[in-house]
């Protein structure tokens, strides 16, 4: 996969993730990633709720993404779900690599007693 495309489907799932855990804070007195964050200059990294003077909790996310691509040459050989099954006759090289994605998510904590069901 070239890098263009690796950034740009990191980030799309990334803001996929982002926007269900809006929908279900909103559910619960949460908010994620809120508009209304502000950082204190004061006290680098830490951040809080404008409207509530609540302290944000930053949700850190170091994510290892491996990826194989595997070429092979066979004969007669099929695949079932994710067992590969091939004869003694299959010619394979795999080259893998690793990504590591940092980044973090500011979180309002519900400050009332709702109950996760």
């Amino acid at each position: 996969m070239k890098l263009d495309d690796f950034v740009s489907e990191t980030l799309k799932q990334i803001i996929k993730g982002v926007v269900a855990a809006q929908k279900y804070g909103n559910t619960q007195d949460a908010k994620v990633n809120p508009i209304t964050a502000r950082f204190n200059s004061n006290t680098e990294g830490h951040a809080f709720c404008q409207e509530t003077g609540v302290p944000l909790q930053k949700v850190e996310f170091n994510v290892a993404v491996t990826v194989t691509e595997e070429q092979s040459s066979m004969s007669d050989g099929g695949s079932v779900g994710s067992i590969s099954v091939s004869p003694a006759n299959t010619n394979a090289s795999q080259n893998s690599s690793v990504s590591r994605i940092q980044f973090e998510v500011p979180v309002l904590l519900p400050t009332t007693g709702n109950q996760v069901d």
